[in-house]
């Protein structure tokens, strides 16, 4: 059977073509089947060793998740029984989001050399676990978002703000978007041939950080003169941040001919992921679908170099905003660290490497004191040793400064050690005029010391404490109620307590001493 070479049209595209990696466009039709193949090497003289492709796309993807969350026991590690981790509790969860935006890239296997800009007209999702459920959409002021290459893969920062892990979370689609074209082969291909995804693709396109075993194919199913149908199945057994995981995927894909690239995905996965340091585990069912549609310029009027320009230290960018509702502070740090839990009087944090804690940090409220009394540097150094007791073996270093937020800062560093490992402890007190204070306790072995750096450091110089919400006096404000009632007739407005107002008074933690 005759195939159809589809020729390759540089002023047929929107974008921009260098190398192997190059998008395959406009057809002729030949005897009823039809071939795939990208231009040689030798059509583009712009040839670089690491092939990059550039495109604009606008985008809406739509998720629909069910399944289950596997947590460890906030008390006590999950136990293993023949090898095998038992969660200490499952919880049944569903979520759903939207996310519409516009797309700039360039895209290639080098995953240093990806970046992306994404310019957010809606982002909101819905997760339910077990009868708890949260709400999320991305900040007005977040809409800019720029997508880079590290060595940690890819990097999700907003160029003007901090993002939240939430807000992160939301904006990170189960399918890359702009990885979707590499689906496509080099080779001609006929109704029914198959092909084997590049594994650096499918990493990309699913966000794992390494494939160990399994695969992904692609299917040519059916063409006309305007669209071919595409199938994408296969099982992987990969890996998230050193953490296992197992995705079961079926999709189907339309490839737009006038143009050479993906303008439909529709996916089913099915993602098994195993319980890590710093997340839960999860087994879920997720239908993912994405229409796409080539652009000439972003709705925002800015282009890719023009946003990646606005981040001027890559690191800073990439660090997220985290702040407890409950226990009313907010600070940055490196995305590496997580909220194990969150009472609003105490809160744990753990720095999470590869699946391996190297630091705990414990954030405690303190009672307030007075205005403008603070807490002498001997006296933190007498309540850090009465509570490190026989543990302690000495104190080595204890300053004292204001933060880049204007708090009072009391440093001191302690060494000892607990069940014959040595330990190092660094507690800061952090307080303001007002007499509002906290206690973190950063808490790792000693030789974790190099690799934890001065992340501490990160979070207090950055560390902020919101102010308390107003207090309510209900006894006030019932007699208040009540002598508006003998005085009705002078006509006596008395404010009563909204719903909010009353939740205000409940809303504040108990204080530790």
């Amino acid at each position: 059977m005759d195939s159809l070479q589809i020729k390759t049209d540089a002023s047929n595209r929107n974008v921009t073509l260098l190398d192997r990696r190059q998008w395959l466009i406009a057809s002729m039709i030949a005897a009823g089947a039809i071939s795939l193949t990208r231009p040689s090497f030798a059509e583009s003289k712009r040839l670089a060793t690491k092939s990059i492709e550039t495109g604009k796309f606008r985008i809406r993807a739509v998720s629909e998740v069910s399944g289950e969350i596997r947590l460890k026991s906030q008390i006590n590690d999950a136990k293993a029984k023949n090898g095998k981790l038992i969660a200490a509790k499952t919880a049944p969860m569903k979520a759903s989001s939207t996310l519409e935006y516009d797309e700039h890239y360039e895209s290639s296997l080098n995953i240093l050399q990806c970046r992306t800009y994404q310019h957010f007209r809606e982002a909101t999702s819905e997760i339910q676990v077990d009868r708890h459920v949260t709400k999320t959409s991305l900040r007005e002021q977040c809409r800019d978002i720029l997508r880079f290459g590290s060595d940690q893969g890819l990097v999700t920062a907003c160029p003007d703000n901090p993002l939240f892990a939430a807000e992160r979370d939301l904006i990170e689609c189960p399918i890359n978007s702009m990885f979707l074209d590499q689906l496509l082969t080099e080779r001609e291909v006929n109704i029914a041939d198959k092909w084997t995804v590049e594994r650096e693709v499918a990493c990309r396109l699913l966000n794992v950080d390494a494939i160990q075993d399994g695969k992904l194919v692609m299917c040519l199913v059916e063409a006309d003169e305007s669209k071919a149908q595409l199938e994408l199945n296969g099982t992987i057994a990969a890996s998230v941040r050193q953490v296992p995981t197992t995705i079961v995927l079926e999709g189907k894909l339309l490839l737009d001919r006038s143009t050479g690239t993906i303008s439909w995905f529709a996916v089913n996965l099915d993602e098994t992921r195993e319980i890590s340091e710093a997340e839960p585990g999860f087994h879920v069912n997720a239908q993912v679908k994405i229409l796409r549609s080539g652009i000439e310029s972003m709705v925002s009027g800015l282009t890719l170099d023009e946003v990646a320009q606005r981040i001027t230290n890559q690191e800073a960018a990439s660090l997220l905003q985290f702040q407890s509702d409950l226990g009313y502070y907010r600070f940055l740090a490196n995305r590496k660290w997580s909220t194990y839990r969150d009472n609003g009087e105490e809160a744990t944090l753990r720095y999470v490497v590869n699946d391996r804690v190297l630091c705990q940090c414990n954030v405690t409220n303190m009672i307030d004191l007075e205005a403008g009394r603070q807490l002498s540097l001997e006296g933190f150094r007498s309540d850090v040793k009465a509570g490190l007791g026989s543990s302690l073996s000495e104190m080595i270093e204890g300053t004292e400064r204001l933060t880049s937020n204007k708090l009072r800062m009391l440093r001191i560093v302690s060494r000892g050690s607990v069940q014959g490992v040595g330990i190092l402890w660094i507690h800061y007190h952090l307080s303001n005029d007002t007499g509002r204070r906290v206690v973190l306790a950063f808490t790792l072995n000693e030789s974790n010391l190099e690799a934890f750096s001065e992340e501490d450091a990160q979070i207090t110089d950055s560390f902020e404490l919101v102010n308390w919400p107003t207090k309510v006096d209900e006894k006030s404000l019932d007699a208040a109620a009540q002598a508006a009632k003998q005085t009705e007739d002078k006509k006596v407005l008395v404010s009563q307590p909204t719903k909010n107002e009353q939740a205000e008074v409940k809303s504040r933690p108990k204080m530790a001493r």
